[in-house]
């Protein structure tokens, strides 16, 4: 499904268009054959009119992905960044590049993403710099839509929105119709990096090696693992601090006085259903009482008409 999506305006024509893509929390779908991503997104940006220069960048913890799932995107021409701690430090980065020039051109730029956080990042960076010439794109998981306001209301220029699956951006088309233009973009000189080692370079046969053998990235994934580790602990501690507060025993108080009245409520209607049967045979047996007095009576008044005639 594609929302609010318009053709190119001229000034992003043939201007550079960039697609920052958050493998970690906008995975491919299962199954689907990484080899058409790069072709599927190029065709969908021509047939909008994008015809500048095409950038795709990949960006995630690729610890554990598969060599030859990054080979296949390696051989797309897509930009790839390992990073332990998501795509924002990624986007801010660019953003600061492009702040380095005087008058820079206008671009578009299209970010596929799940994560709101790292949306709300992308919109700050872009209403900040009104006069930069962005244009954006987005696309996102069926079950992560943006909430409102909307990030279209922030932005000087919105080009539209696309859900990230088979029916929408991901959609099948035969082989033909799906093409990859020639001019990729600047990512070429320099296509591969480590943030998390300030490690780049143009080889992927180097940027594999360094990720798998290389000791000084060895020791900063051990280093950035401790640092969670830390950070976990850290919120458990701050949990529990939290439990011991005035606060939270008192929210604990509120909580279990509402359950037992409850508890009660619940409890008083079904003695109110179970007391009809036992009401009944009490007034039953008052009935009989009753009766039986009021003959006695009558028996007695009887006897006592005849005894004083």
């Amino acid at each position: 499904m594609r929302k609010n999506v318009s053709k190119a305006t001229p000034e992003y024509a043939t201007s550079e268009t960039l697609v920052w893509w958050d493998m970690d929390n906008c995975p491919l779908p299962n199954g689907y054959d990484p080899s058409r991503l790069g072709p599927r997104i190029d065709t969908e940006l021509k047939n909008l009119g994008y015809n500048g220069p095409l950038t795709l960048v990949a960006v995630g913890n690729l610890d554990g992905i598969p060599s030859e799932f990054l080979n296949v995107l390696a051989s797309d021409g897509f930009v790839i960044k390992h990073s332990g701690e998501g795509m924002d430090e990624s986007m801010i980065d660019y953003f600061d590049s492009r702040d380095r020039l005087r008058q820079p051109p206008p671009v578009t730029i299209m970010v596929i993403s799940g994560d709101p956080r790292l949306l709300e990042t992308v919109t700050l960076e872009i209403y900040v710099r009104p006069d930069y010439g962005y244009n954006l794109l987005l696309a996102y998981p069926p079950y992560s839509e943006p909430e409102q306001p909307h990030p279209s209301s922030f932005v000087p220029c919105f080009g539209g929105e696309w859900l990230w699956d088979r029916v929408s951006l991901l959609k099948g088309s035969s082989d033909d119709e799906e093409t990859r233009r020639l001019d990729k973009g600047k990512g070429s000189k320099m296509s591969f990096s480590c943030e998390l080692c300030d490690f780049f370079c143009p080889s992927y046969e180097d940027f594999t090696s360094h990720l798998q053998k290389s000791m000084e990235h060895a020791d900063m994934v051990e280093e950035l693992n401790d640092d969670r580790d830390f950070k976990f602990k850290l919120s458990l501690q701050e949990l529990d601090e939290d439990k011991l507060s005035s606060s939270y025993r008192a929210k604990v108080r509120k909580t279990k006085s509402y359950f037992k009245s409850i508890h009660e409520h619940c409890t008083s209607k079904i003695k109110f259903k179970k007391q009809p049967k036992a009401t009944q045979e009490v007034v039953s047996s008052l009935s009989k009482n009753s009766s039986s007095s009021k003959a006695k009576k009558k028996k007695a008044s009887f006897s006592y008409f005849h005894t004083n005639n």
